[in-house]
């Protein structure tokens, strides 16, 4: 299988799964997730029908990080 017969091969390991995972359940809001969908190359209409739970705690967060001051 080459490249482009999988898009988004790079998230089918477990290791870069389990990790991108993580980084979206720990994000403080949908800019910073947005950041981590841009970093894997993964439209917003793939992230939510691949990961429809994440889709669904991302649904909560605030638009922008929280201002720390």
């Amino acid at each position: 299988m080459d490249e482009q017969d999988c898009e988004n091969c790079h998230l089918e390991s477990f290791r870069e799964l389990s990790g991108f995972t993580l980084r979206v359940q720990l994000a403080a809001s949908k800019a910073d997730v947005a950041g981590i969908l841009f970093a894997h190359d993964l439209s917003e209409e793939a992230f939510s029908g691949r990961f429809p739970e994440l889709a669904k705690l991302v649904q909560g967060l605030p638009d922008a990080p929280p201002h720390l001051g």
